[in-house]
């Protein structure tokens, strides 16, 4: 079975997706007072010893590279996009998905 993770970017930090370990499947925008906070992005993982690159958006801070383990997997694309609209609670909030 295939496994699935979720990632997101935001101004202050940055997922790094282009991996010869990862493949994006989808992307979603959240949007909050119609001002975009982030970018999450469903990844098909390919190896389970890859490692997630986090990168320095607006704050200063050495890259961090983290381990594929530490991140909670899901079985389905459908299992995170569920959670992603959760976000949707009223007018302020909103998520689109990327094209």
């Amino acid at each position: 079975m295939s496994q699935y993770i979720l990632l997101s970017t935001t101004e202050r930090y940055r997922s790094v997706t282009d991996s010869p370990h990862l493949e994006t499947i989808e992307e979603y925008e959240y949007y909050f007072f119609g001002k975009r906070k982030t970018v999450f992005t469903i990844c098909k993982i390919k190896t389970t010893d890859a490692r997630i690159v986090i990168t320095a958006g607006s704050e200063v801070f050495p890259d961090n590279s983290i381990p594929i383990k530490v991140f909670p997997k899901f079985e389905t694309t459908e299992e995170i996009v569920k959670e992603i609209y959760e976000l949707n609670i009223d007018e302020d909030s909103k998520v689109v998905r990327s094209a």
